[in-house]
C-alpha cells in the first residue's frame, strides 16, 4: 500500500502528539494539561507569526496573471506589441523574480530596432522561445543584451563597428514558429549571424498543433478545458487531407501524418546503418508543409471572453493570496517526492522504442527529429542565402535527463550542421559543467535560466563571434 507524503507526515504528527501527551501525563500528572496547552499555544503562535510574515512578504512581492500572448493567424500567438508587464511566474507571490518586461512594436522583448541598418553595423539575431525572451531576468541581464554590450566593449573601437543583438524569442514557440518568425520578421533585418537555441520542448511543439497551457492564454474557466488548435502544424508530406486536420487527428496515427510509411522505413534503415549523408539527402527531397492554426478565431474569441468576464477588461491582474504555511508544507513534500522519484527512474528507453513508439497519439522520437531536422534544413539554408551565418545552440542534454533520446538528437543536429556548413555549438556542455561545479544556472522553482545561466549563454556566443572578428 502506497502512502502519500502528506498522509505520512500527518501520521507522524499524530503519533508524535500522542506520544507527547502520554509522556506529559506519565511525568507531570495533574500539571500535564497545563503544560500541553502551553505547548499547543506556543506552536499555534509560531504558526501565526510565520503566516503573518509570509502574507506581508506576499503583499510586498505580488504575483500577476499576464495575458500578454495574443492570437496570431500565422504564428499561433505572439507578445502583445508595445506593451509592458511584470513577469513573476505562476506562484501567488513573486518568490524568485519580478522583472519589468517591455515589448516593442513588433511584439518582441527588445528595443525598437530600425529595419534599415546604419553604416558599419553588425547584426546578430537570436531566435527561439522563452529561453531567448528571458523574461525571468532584467532586460540588461538577458543573454542578448550581455552579448551586445560585450561585443561593443571588446570590438567596437577595434573594428569601428556597432554591434546589435536582436531578440526574437517568444514564450512557448516550437522550431516551426521560430522558422515562421524568421520569414515574417527577423529576415527583414538582414542579420549577419543567426543563433537558434534548441531543446526537447522546441521539438515536441513543432509536431503538435495544440497547446494546453491555458494559463498562458486565458483559455480556462469558460465553457470547457479542451485544447484548441492554436499552433501551426508542420508535416513532411505532399498534402495533408483536410478531413484529418481537426478533431480526427486524435484518432489517427500521427507517424503517417508527418511522413509517409515508405519513406519512414527507408530513413529508419539508413539511420540504423549510420548512412547520415543519405538520410539528409533523402530528407532534403521531402516537402515541408506548415499549416496555419485552425482555431485562431476561436482562440481570439475565448481569450477576449476571459478578459471581459474574469479580468474586468484588463490583461493583467494580481494573483489572489494563498496560505503561506501550506506553501512550506507543499515545498517539503515536493522536495522529498522529487528525491524519491529520482531513485525510481529507470533509463530503459532503448533504440527500438525510439523508432517504433507505442502511443498512437504521438509520433516516435525518430519522426519528431525528422520533422525538426527538415525545418532546420530549410531555416539554415534560408539564412545562408540571405548572407547570414547560421548557428545552432544545442541545449538538449541539459534540460532533459533522458540522455539516450537527447543524445540521438544532438548527434543528428551535428551531422546536419556539418553537411550544410552550419555552426553547431553543444551549449549543454557549459551548462552542465557549471551545474556540476555547484553553480546554479536555473531558478530553483522555475525551469528557465537565471542571471548566471544567461551570462554563460552570452559568453558561449561571444567566444564563437570572437574567433570571427579576430581572424
Amino acid at each position: 500500500m502506497n502512502i502519500t507524503f502528506p498522509y505520512f507526515i500527518l501520521s507522524l504528527l499524530a503519533v508524535g502528539l500522542f506520544s507527547y501527551i502520554i509522556f506529559l501525563f506519565f511525568y507531570f500528572r495533574l500539571k500535564a494539561v497545563f503544560i500541553f496547552l502551553a505547548s499547543l499555544l506556543c506552536l499555534i503562535s509560531l504558526g501565526v507569526v510565520v503566516e503573518i510574515g509570509g502574507q506581508v512578504y506576499g503583499y510586498l512581492n505580488p504575483s500577476y496573471i499576464n495575458l500578454v500572448l495574443v492570437p496570431d493567424s500565422l504564428l499561433g500567438w505572439k507578445f502583445l506589441p508595445s506593451s509592458e508587464h511584470t513577469h513573476t511566474g505562476q506562484h501567488w507571490y513573486a518568490r524568485e523574480f519580478s522583472p519589468q518586461v517591455k515589448i516593442n512594436s513588433q511584439g518582441f522583448r527588445d528595443f525598437e530596432r530600425k529595419i534599415q541598418r546604419e553604416k558599419n553595423t553588425v547584426r546578430i539575431a537570436l531566435l527561439g522561445d522563452s529561453m531567448i525572451a528571458a523574461r525571468e531576468v532584467d532586460f540588461d541581464k538577458t543573454a542578448g543584451q550581455l552579448l551586445e554590450k560585450k561585443l561593443n566593449e571588446e570590438f567596437g573601437a577595434i573594428t569601428g563597428k556597432n554591434f546589435e543583438v536582436l531578440n526574437f524569442g517568444v514564450a512557448g514557440y516550437g522550431l516551426d514558429q521560430t522558422y515562421l518568425t524568421w520569414t515574417k520578421f527577423a529576415s527583414a533585418f538582414k542579420p549577419d549571424y543567426v543563433f537558434v537555441n534548441i531543446f526537447d520542448k522546441n521539438y515536441f511543439r513543432s509536431i503538435s498543433n495544440t497547446w494546453c497551457q491555458q494559463g498562458m492564454f486565458g483559455l480556462y474557466d469558460l465553457e470547457d478545458l479542451d485544447c484548441l488548435y492554436i499552433r501551426p502544424l508542420s508535416t513532411i508530406k505532399k498534402e495533408l487531407p483536410r478531413s484529418l486536420y481537426k478533431k480526427e487527428l486524435d484518432d489517427f496515427i500521427l507517424d503517417y501524418l508527418y511522413i509517409n510509411k515508405i519513406n519512414l522505413e527507408r530513413i529508419k534503415a539508413l539511420v540504423e546503418s549510420k548512412k547520415s549523408s543519405e538520410v539528409i539527402s533523402l530528407l532534403e527531397r521531402l516537402p515541408l508543409s506548415i499549416y496555419p492554426p485552425s482555431d485562431y478565431e476561436k482562440f481570439l474569441e475565448k481569450q477576449n471572453l476571459y478578459i471581459e468576464k474574469k479580468m474586468e477588461g484588463e490583461r493583467t491582474s494580481k494573483i489572489p493570496a494563498s496560505f503561506f504555511l501550506s506553501d512550506i508544507f507543499v515545498s517539503i513534500s515536493d522536495k522529498i517526492n522529487s528525491i524519491s522519484n529520482k531513485k525510481r527512474v529507470k533509463h530503459d528507453h532503448n533504440e527500438e522504442k525510439m523508432f517504433i513508439g507505442d502511443d498512437k497519439n504521438f509520433p516516435t522520437w525518430l519522426t519528431t527529429n525528422l520533422v525538426n531536422l527538415k525545418i532546420f534544413q530549410i531555416l539554415g539554408n534560408t539564412v545562408k542565402q540571405s548572407g547570414g551565418r547560421f548557428i545552432i545552440m544545442d541545449s538538449f542534454k541539459f534540460f532533459n535527463h533522458f540522455t539516450q533520446y537527447m543524445n540521438f538528437s544532438s548527434i543528428w543536429l551535428e551531422k546536419l550542421s556539418r553537411f550544410y556548413g552550419f555552426k553547431y555549438i553543444p551549449f549543454y556542455k557549459k551548462l552542465n559543467e557549471s551545474k556540476n561545479n555547484g553553480i546554479q544556472v536555473k531558478w530553483k522553482y522555475d525551469p528557465h535560466l537565471n542571471e548566471k545561466g544567461n551570462e554563460i549563454f552570452a559568453d558561449v556566443m561571444f567566444n564563437l563571434l570572437q574567433k570571427e572578428f579576430t581572424k
